[in-house]
């Protein structure tokens, strides 16, 4: 298991290296089918929403620097994780699955012409809601390097870790032999509930 900080600068490089250096047969990714089929098919058309208002608003002499709407564009993106895995598998004939729940997607991207309107992009710009991945670095760092959990395991991801198991369980029956990689957000890596334990799992931080 690869426990990952979602959107962080570092994943294109320290993503591709594990990845080639575990050499999986099989990866299994924190993404749901309906997240990806939704960003692969609207991603473009949602980032040029975002394009047009900054463009508005840059016109009307509002601030805006090209780094202030990142957040936003990694909303609709089809995340790096998933195009990095998938470059490695088509460069080795590996296979690749999301295994995320089509549920929270769906419930989360149903609203997103509510969060990517003019007011909430001024918002995002105001606010400068660009620090979660710093503050997802404090907290990996406080749970790796001195084992303090300053978060909590929610319900939510529980359900999800139960359907993601669920799902590896049922390709490691299909592809029974094949070396398994799971890629997925590091706080899945505490797994309380010992949910991965089954797959006997090797867990692995990469920003160490």
């Amino acid at each position: 298991m690869l426990g990952i900080i979602h959107r962080d600068r570092r994943n294109d490089e320290v993503l591709g290296r594990w990845i080639d250096a575990l050499v999986p047969e099989v990866i299994t990714l924190e993404l749901s089918p309906y997240g990806l089929h939704f960003r692969q098919a609207m991603g473009e058309v949602y980032r040029k929403r975002i394009d047009d208002i900054v463009h508005s608003l840059r016109s009307e002499g509002y601030p805006c620097s090209p780094g202030d709407v990142d957040d936003l564009y990694a909303y609709v993106d089809i995340p790096r994780e998933f195009m990095i895995a998938d470059d490695y598998c088509r460069r080795k004939g590996a296979c690749l699955h999301p295994v995320d729940m089509d549920l929270f997607s769906w419930t989360k991207l149903r609203r997103i012409d509510e969060l990517i309107s003019r007011e909430n992009v001024e918002k995002n710009l105001a606010f400068g809601a660009r620090e979660g991945r710093g503050t997802e670095n404090v907290l990996a760092g406080l749970y790796f390097r001195s084992g303090v959990a300053a978060f909590s395991y929610t319900d939510e991801m529980a359900l999800r870790d139960r359907f993601m198991c669920r799902g590896i369980g049922l390709l490691a029956k299909r592809f029974s032999g094949k070396r398994f990689l799971h890629i997925a957000g590091w706080r899945h890596l505490t797994d309380p509930l010992a949910l991965y334990a089954q797959f006997h799992p090797v867990k692995i931080f990469p920003y160490d």
